[in-house]
This record gives structure tokens, C-alpha cells and sequence, in this order.
């Protein structure tokens, strides 16, 4: 014997198993955040792509294009139906079609009438009859000239382009966090910078005061050093700021609360050889050509339009279906009668109105429009690759020619400053060489970064940015 569960416990059968796994989880997970620790480029452009509501919207488009292809493959399957209609009615050719369905006018008719029936009088003026009727029902669409079959193709086509979409938006959401990730890095060792600034002007200053105490040295050269540890702290601060301006930016791109706490692992990555030193810019835009997800987007969508051309033809094609369906009728549940019917249909459109030509000219002006984009895309992305490969090249410049400069710098700061103590030398002197060394140095760490940075616009120009590269 079956036994029944009550209501409130079945909701308790669910709900126990429910809570306790969620106790189970740690508090981070059942929050959905993840814990304060270092995170590293590549754990954060793996949390970029579990999280990002782009990437979540992407794969929500793959998923429409998959249903997209079902909704198409659904026309080479035949239909089955099952239907229940109810009539009363006293129209003399639908009781007569009734009573013909039911079986009532069966049996010895016509040689002898069964009792009370009037041939002429019930024809022409029967009562109100009732006749239940239950049909099952079989349709399957043979041919329609190819419009399933183009169909289908169409939707598989932008399927492709759905999944190279995906793929697009990953390699948009790579370059962001890895820019993201190196504007952290980037302003923290300007931090650095500014603080060590500050130290040596601070320093400047008490020299300048122990010079200006012992009168060798006048109250406007500690005013003018003073001014300028000023001007080094509203630096500091700025820079602070914008450091947690560059978390949130991180934060963002990875789909988190921009408040959140966050903390990177990596301060001074090694700058990447990701590029032979034989590719030209001639054999990365080649290379874009075959890696970019774009152009398969373009290529896969032309396809599709392609196809939705020949779907429009089929308009100027016969329709061929076969049918068959199973009745039973009855009046009151009784007694009833069943019968089949089988049956095979062909329509061929003479005019239709120029409807199906007018469909085909807007199919084919969409395909010639597609290819027009398609030739601009290729333009764009040579384009893209080409101001890529000159930002690195340009980036990996001035880091060698501003790591001498520093060198430089550092080295006339140093002779500056003991002759500022020996009072050989002006403090307009001294603070140039110190501003002349910070600058260097904020350049040079600039430099550093804009290499990273367009290091990653150029693999992602060229269509490599897949994750797997930015493995540590």
C-alpha cells in the first residue's frame, strides 16, 4: 500500500538536507565571496571568467542558440496530438455527420427505418445532439522545399557564432583584468616611489635647516625644500587614492563588490617573451586573420545568412505532408464508435502575393550587407594589431632607454647632494635632482607596466588571449 506523505513533511524531507549542506560550506562560499589572500593574475582572470555577468550573459547565448537548434531540428520529426472537442447542435448535416460517426444510423438502414425515425422530417429538422469526440492525431511535414533543412544549418551556424562570441568576451575580459592588474601593480610602486621621495626631501629638509641653523645656507632654501615635501605628500596622496581606485577597477572587472578586500600576490612580474623576435607585424595580422574570434563570428553569421537565402526560396516549392488520425465519438460515454483516416497532402504556391520574392531580396541584401562588415571587421582588426604591435615596440623602447636614465638620475642626485652638504651647490640644485630622479622613476615603472599591458592588447589583437598564458 502507497503511503502518503503530508505536505510539511515532504517541505522538511527537502529543506533538513538543504541546511545542512550549507552549514557544511564555508561562510566565504555560502556568501558567495571568496577569502582575503594574494591573488595572482592568473587566479583573478580565473574568478573574471566564473563570475563576470558578461561572461554569464555569453554563456546564456550559447544556451539560447542551443534551444535555437532544437526549435529547428523540431520540423524533420513528425507531430502527435491528442484533442477533445464537444458539440452540441442541431445543424441537420453536423447531427447527421454525428450520428453517422456514433454508428447510430448502422444496422438494417436503408431497407427498414429504425423505430420513430422520420427520413425526412429528422433530416431536415433534427434536435439538439451532442457527440463527444477524442482524436489522436499524426502530422509530419515531408518536404517543405528545404526550408527545415536551411533552417537547421542557419541555427547551427549561429550556434558557432554564439560559442565564438563566448570566446570574444573572454579574451575582452583578459585584457581588462590584466590591465586592471597591472594599474595596481603600476601605482603601488609609484607609492613606493613617492614615500622614498618623501624620505630623501625630508631629509633635504633637515639638512637644510642644520645648514641654515650653523648660517651657511639663507631661510628661503628650507622654505623652498619645506614647499617641496609638501608638494611630494599631496603626491603620496593622490597616488593612495588611485590606488584604491585601481582595486576597485580589478574588483569590477572581475564581477565582485568593488569594496571588496583584495590583495595580489605578484609586485614586480617579469616582463614576458610571449612574441618571437622574427614576427612582423605582416605575420601577426596573418595570424589574427586566423585566430580572431571575431572573424569566426563574421564567418559563421555570413554562413547563417547564407543559408536563410536558400530558406527563403523554398516559398517557390511544393509542400508535401502525409497525415492520419484516430477517432472515437460518442454521445453520452455509452456506447461509442472509432475510425481512422489516413491521407497524403500536397500545396504548391502559384502567387503568393510576390511575398516569397520580396523575402528573398531582403535575405540576400542582408548576406551582401554581412560581407560589407565583414571587410570593415578585417580592416579593424589589422588596424587593432598594428597599433598593438607599435605600443609594445614603443613601450619596450622607452623601459631601455629609461632604465640608463635612472641609473643616471640616481647617480647625479647622489654627487648633488654632497655638494649641497658641502655647500658647493644651490638647493634649486638639489630639488631639480630630486624631482629630475622621481619622475625618471615613475616613468620608468610607467614603461614597465604599459609593456605588460600592451604585451596583452597584442596577444589579444592576435586571438591568443585564452587564459592559458597567463599561467604563472
Amino acid at each position: 500500500m502507497r503511503r502518503c506523505v503530508p505536505p510539511k513533511r515532504r517541505w522538511a524531507l527537502f529543506f533538513v538536507p538543504l541546511v545542512c549542506l550549507l552549514l557544511a560550506l564555508p561562510e566565504s562560499t555560502a556568501r558567495g565571496e571568496l577569502p582575503d589572500e594574494p591573488l595572482s593574475l592568473s587566479q583573478c582572470v580565473g574568478i573574471a571568467l566564473a563570475s563576470s555577468p558578461d561572461v554569464l550573459a555569453a554563456q546564456e547565448r550559447v544556451e539560447q542558440a542551443r534551444a535555437a537548434v532544437k526549435q529547428a531540428q523540431s520540423g524533420f520529426y513528425p507531430r502527435l496530438s491528442i484533442g477533445e472537442t464537444f458539440t452540441r447542435s442541431d445543424f441537420a448535416p453536423l447531427v447527421f455527420s454525428n450520428q453517422l460517426a456514433q454508428g447510430e444510423l448502422s444496422g438494417d438502414f436503408p431497407m427498414s427505418p429504425p423505430p420513430g425515425f422520420d427520413p425526412f422530417g429528422q433530416f431536415n429538422n433534427p434536435g439538439p445532439y451532442n457527440n463527444w469526440n477524442t482524436q489522436l492525431m499524426l502530422q509530419w511535414q515531408l518536404f517543405q522545399g528545404g526550408r527545415t533543412f536551411y533552417g537547421n544549418r542557419t541555427a547551427l551556424n549561429e550556434l558557432a557564432a554564439a560559442e565564438s562570441g563566448l570566446r570574444i568576451v573572454h579574451n575582452d575580459l583578459i585584457i581588462a583584468v590584466s590591465a586592471a592588474y597591472y594599474e595596481i601593480l603600476k601605482t603601488e610602486n609609484s607609492i613606493g616611489i613617492a614615500e622614498e621621495s618623501v624620505r630623501q626631501i625630508r631629509s633635504h629638509v633637515e639638512m637644510a635647516e642644520a645648514r641654515y641653523e650653523s648660517e651657511v645656507a639663507l631661510k628661503s632654501d628650507v622654505l623652498r625644500v619645506t614647499v617641496h615635501l609638501a608638494e611630494a605628500e599631496e603626491a603620496l596622496a593622490i597616488a593612495r587614492h588611485n590606488l584604491d581606485r585601481a582595486k576597485s577597477q580589478l574588483n569590477l572587472a572581475m564581477g565582485r563588490s568593488v569594496n571588496q578586500a583584495l590583495m595580489l600576490s605578484e609586485r614586480e612580474p617579469s616582463v614576458p617573451n610571449r612574441f618571437n623576435s622574427d614576427d612582423t607585424l605582416d605575420t601577426l595580422i596573418g595570424r589574427s586573420r586566423q585566430h580572431r574570434p571575431e572573424i569566426e563570428v563574421m564567418n559563421k553569421s555570413l554562413a547563417a545568412l547564407e543559408n536563410s537565402v536558400s530558406a527563403a526560396r523554398a516559398g517557390y516549392y511544393p509542400e508535401v505532408s502525409v497525415f492520419a488520425h484516430y477517432d472515437v465519438d460518442t454521445e453520452d460515454f455509452s456506447d461509442s464508435n472509432d475510425s481512422w483516416t489516413i491521407g497524403v497532402g500536397a500545396n504548391v504556391s502559384i502567387f503568393d502575393g510576390f511575398l516569397t520574392r520580396s523575402a528573398v531580396s531582403a535575405a540576400r541584401a542582408r548576406f551582401r550587407e554581412a560581407e560589407a562588415n565583414n571587410e570593415r571587421l578585417l580592416l579593424q582588426i589589422e588596424m587593432e594589431v598594428k597599433n598593438a604591435y607599435l605600443a609594445q615596440s614603443e613601450a619596450a623602447t622607452r623601459l631601455d632607454v629609461l632604465e640608463q636614465s635612472v641609473a643616471e638620475a640616481e647617480e647625479t642626485l647622489r654627487i648633488i647632494s654632497e655638494r649641497y652638504a658641502e655647500g658647493i651647490a644651490l638647493v634649486t640644485e638639489l630639488l631639480d635632482a630630486e624631482v629630475a630622479l622621481t619622475n625618471t622613476r615613475l616613468r620608468r615603472i610607467s614603461a614597465h607596466y604599459d609593456y605588460l599591458v600592451a604585451t596583452s592588447a597584442l596577444e589579444r589583437a592576435v586571438g591568443g588571449n585564452d587564459g592559458r598564458r597567463l599561467e604563472q
